[in-house]
């Protein structure tokens, strides 16, 4: 997964979570905060003039030359460098959005082991937006995450369950995964420390190992945001407001 690629799926979750109401809206003070954290954590310096000023005409609604993602790649995704904390990266903007979006009611693991499956479905989902992960990878990753535990991979279970699934949506957001994880569907009889172990495990292997290679996704390759054409990705275009 090339950096740029690798960089945005986190990127997105922080972005996204500042649209509290879902109304494509942000506000100018919510984005030079986003923006500064991002260049502070990449080691990239922050130019908060070029925000301003790629915003200064934008009254009328977001049109695709200032939205948001053209003042990403161009101020500070065009400027990045491999010289970075990836975790660090991935820490600020899970802080972001895990505050919204992270259910804890019913979890049998902690907000860590939920970071890290976080990461992993980062990793394994297709670079399309919004984000989400398919069958084959959510059944990769439960069987690494099984067999990481010590125990059996159950086939009829999963059937059951792909099942279920394919009759709602065959997909499954970061939020769902750590649900279904985090409750122990798939662990049902191990204690929390054992499934806590074998996320751990996984991440090591899928995340902290792959950051010491290059690392190339095990099953799908898909397209990215740059093969996109950035008047569609209305998730990214949005009118600022100042605030």
């Amino acid at each position: 997964m090339a950096l740029r690629d690798e960089l945005l799926k986190p990127i997105w979750h922080a972005f996204t979570a500042l649209d509290l109401d879902k109304s494509g809206k942000v506000s100018k003070s919510q984005l030079k905060v986003l923006s500064h954290n991002l260049c502070t954590v990449m080691r990239i310096p922050h130019d908060p003039v070029a925000l301003e000023e790629h915003f200064k005409h934008d009254d009328q609604g977001p049109v695709s030359t200032q939205g948001y993602m053209p003042y990403l790649n161009k101020f500070i995704l065009d400027k990045v460098q491999d010289n970075f904390d990836r975790q660090d990266f991935n820490r600020m903007c899970w802080t972001l959005c895990a505050r919204k979006n992270l259910n804890r009611t019913h979890l049998l693991i902690s907000d860590e082991d939920s970071f890290k499956i976080w990461c992993i479905f980062n990793f394994l989902s297709e670079e399309k937006y919004p984000l989400a992960i398919v069958t084959e990878e959510i059944e990769y990753f439960l069987r690494k995450l099984t067999e990481a535990m010590g125990i059996s991979w159950v086939e009829e279970r999963f059937e059951d369950y792909k099942l279920e699934l394919s009759i709602k949506q065959q997909s499954l957001s970061a939020w769902e995964l750590i649900t279904l994880v985090g409750t122990g569907t798939f662990s049902k009889g191990m204690d929390c420390q054992t499934l806590s172990m074998g996320i751990t495990e996984v991440f090591h292997e899928l995340i902290l190992d792959v950051f010491k290679q290059v690392g190339i996704r095990p099953i799908y390759i898909s397209i990215s945001w740059h093969d996109v054409d950035i008047n569609h990705i209305t998730v990214l275009h949005v009118t600022v407001v100042d605030g």
